[in-house]
């Protein structure tokens, strides 16, 4: 239940150290557009993956196993103990094209046993916009050979918002049917289901396609990246403390599933 033994795959914007908090974390390669630069090679200069991979795997130093389900003062993301693969795609501005993100599935799948690495999930927070059908639009199939291989392939429906129901809003690669698409659900500050609603920014599908689950997606704390992007930027109404920081979105959602 706490992720031991398994690993999951982070596409994002790298992961970056964040004090107090520890990732079991194993770095992959840097596809993105700062691969070139060593000082910010596999970091997270964005900041998306880092509050990624703390809703996946993070768990504060000070945590102790096999007390998470009691544990109420510490940070512990839904699975604490798996191993988290980081593979960055994105630069400081979030920017990444298809062919980074379909590289980075592939390289998963060819190491996905490496050293022990055990890699059963991929989460993909990331998405373009669908403008093909799903049956010939290339990310779709990435991800698609990724399933085939045993990996589960959860993907965030987007933030495009409600849509006609004939055409959708989901992204791809969510809006293909073999894969597990996430939208976000907003518990209104209760811990009671009843009250929960979809949050207007979270995608809707269509009459061929819907998402295959909700989860939560607003308000969700977790980690921080001082300076970094979304930091700079949103800091004033998202900081929760030096190393927490609260953000909405499908890409959350899909991370508690993930994890």
């Amino acid at each position: 239940f706490t992720g031991k033994g398994v690993g999951i795959a982070l596409i994002d914007s790298g992961v970056a150290p964040v004090s107090d908090i520890a990732v079991n974390l194993v770095k992959g390669p840097d596809l993105s557009f700062e691969a070139r630069f060593r000082a910010f090679r596999t970091m997270d200069t964005f900041g998306h993956g880092t509050h990624m991979a703390g809703i996946i795997a993070g768990r504060s130093r000070y945590a102790v196993p096999g007390t998470y389900a009691n544990d109420t003062t510490t940070f512990l993301g839904m699975a604490p103990d798996a191993k988290l693969v980081s593979v960055k795609v994105a630069d400081v501005n979030g920017a990444v094209d298809v062919s980074q993100v379909i590289a980075a599935i592939d390289w998963v799948v060819q190491h996905r046993n490496d050293r022990g690495m055990n890699i059963k999930v991929i989460n993909l927070s990331y998405g373009t916009n669908a403008s093909n059908d799903y049956t010939v639009d290339p990310l779709v199939f990435a991800a698609k050979q990724a399933w085939k291989k045993g990996i589960f392939v959860v993907a965030a429906t987007g933030n495009a918002g409600f849509a006609d129901k004939k055409t959708g809003s989901m992204m791809s690669p969510a809006y293909s049917p073999n894969l597990f698409a996430v939208a976000a659900a907003d518990s209104n500050d209760t811990v009671a289901k009843k009250d929960d609603t979809v949050p207007p920014f979270s995608s809707s599908g269509n009459v061929q396609r819907r998402p295959d689950i909700t989860a939560p997606g607003t308000h969700i704390v977790s980690l921080r990246v001082r300076g970094s992007w979304i930091d700079d930027r949103s800091g004033s109404t998202g900081r929760v403390s030096d190393t927490l920081f609260r953000g909405s979105g499908t890409s959350q959602a899909a991370a508690v599933v993930s994890g």
